[in-house]
């Protein structure tokens, strides 16, 4: 039990000094539905900024949870855990005496067109935005979702998508 205590503790003074820190925010989770907390997660903020869970698996099952981020730490506090986490889109949050206009990379938030059943190399999906993708990577996955809402973003080396409620991301090319 003193172990434990001792943890709580640490995380406990680790939130409370970071949060005081200029670089931490308070913000809330928007999606997925519900967020899990574990490796490869993507999800979106309330101030649009898009992050990835790095090396956890919590298994929180939290739907809009509020959350502290500290990105210069790579941090973020959420129902009382500690995750890593990396910005991978959006615009960075930055102090009010600080602020440029800078453009965020593209974010598309969009749902798949009718039935979804997963990606088999080859995979083309068509949007309710009217855009059509394709998968450009080999990986299958199956799983059946009507009208899941998707996350694509830009990466160094093009554009992944987010199924939401599937595991895994998988690499797209716009066809239309």
């Amino acid at each position: 039990m003193g172990l434990i205590r001792v943890l709580i503790y640490t995380m406990l003074m680790f939130v409370t000094t970071v949060a005081a820190a200029q670089d931490c925010y308070e913000s809330s989770i928007l999606s997925p539905g519900p967020f899990m907390g574990n490796n490869g997660e993507i999800f979106k903020l309330a101030d649009g900024s898009i992050w990835e869970v790095k090396y956890a698996y919590e298994y929180l099952s939290k739907y809009h949870p509020s959350v502290i981020v500290c990105p210069s730490e790579g941090k973020m506090v959420v129902n009382n855990k500690m995750l890593d986490v990396q910005m991978i889109g959006g615009s960075k949050p930055v102090p009010k005496s600080n602020c440029a206009d800078t453009p965020a990379p593209e974010i598309i938030e969009s749902r798949i067109q009718g039935e979804f059943s997963g990606w088999e190399g080859k995979t083309v999906f068509k949007l309710i935005n009217g855009q059509i993708w394709q998968q450009i990577d080999g990986r299958y996955i199956y799983k059946y979702k009507h009208n899941p809402k998707v996350l694509i973003y830009h990466i160094d080396t093009g554009y992944e998508m987010q199924v939401e409620g599937v595991d895994g991301r998988v690499r797209v090319a716009l066809l239309k």
